[in-house]
């Protein structure tokens, strides 16, 4: 799956760290979250701020696009370990509680197999090995779907192919320029 460039400046600028630029009840409108599609929602879950909330995270949760892929990854990413010991009294903190309906809700999803897609591809193998799991309060009832990598599709960003073919390049002429320097030293 590709992401282009333009759909990636416009995701960007328009969904990640909109809170360091806005004041801070701004939220980005919803109706321009809703022409996202699936992959464009991987890609914003993969690289959102999670100092701007959650309210954007749930807004994919809640899309019927979203991806069995993209729900794992948005679950993994948000270190729910913390909140694997807790139940919902134990959280304090409007951000924490907020996080904590979140992880509920995607474990709920799956439970209930809302999650009706499952294109794109997200492995958490690394992060679920590290979780010590008898310290899981009773409350969560964590599928063991969500414990193993979903299959599919990896998303191809060209705004990063082309910055690293950029920088590749930029380093190569780096390199020949200071060659020349230092045969001109000699």
């Amino acid at each position: 799956m590709i992401i282009l460039p333009n759909k990636e400046r416009f995701i960007q600028e328009t969904f990640i760290e909109f809170s360091f630029n806005k004041s801070d009840d701004y939220l980005p409108d919803f109706k321009l979250f809703e022409k996202l599609n699936s992959t464009d929602q991987y890609y914003l879950a993969q690289y959102y701020n999670w100092d701007d909330g959650v309210e954007i995270l749930k807004w994919i949760i809640e899309s019927k696009k979203c991806d069995k892929g993209t729900a794992s990854l948005i679950f993994w990413t948000s270190e729910p370990d913390y909140y694997f010991e807790k139940s919902e009294n134990e959280i304090s903190g409007y951000d924490e509680k907020e996080t904590f309906l979140l992880l509920k809700r995607i474990v709920e999803k799956f439970n209930n197999n809302e999650f009706k897609k499952s294109n794109l591809k997200y492995d958490p193998t690394d992060r679920v090995t590290k979780i010590d799991w008898s310290k899981q309060n009773s409350e969560w009832k964590i599928p063991e779907e969500i414990r193993k990598p979903i299959k599919g599709f990896s998303i191809i960003s060209i705004g990063i192919i082309q910055q690293k073919i950029w920088q590749w390049q930029h380093n190569r002429k780096e390199a020949e320029r200071a060659a020349k320097r230092l045969k001109r030293k000699k």
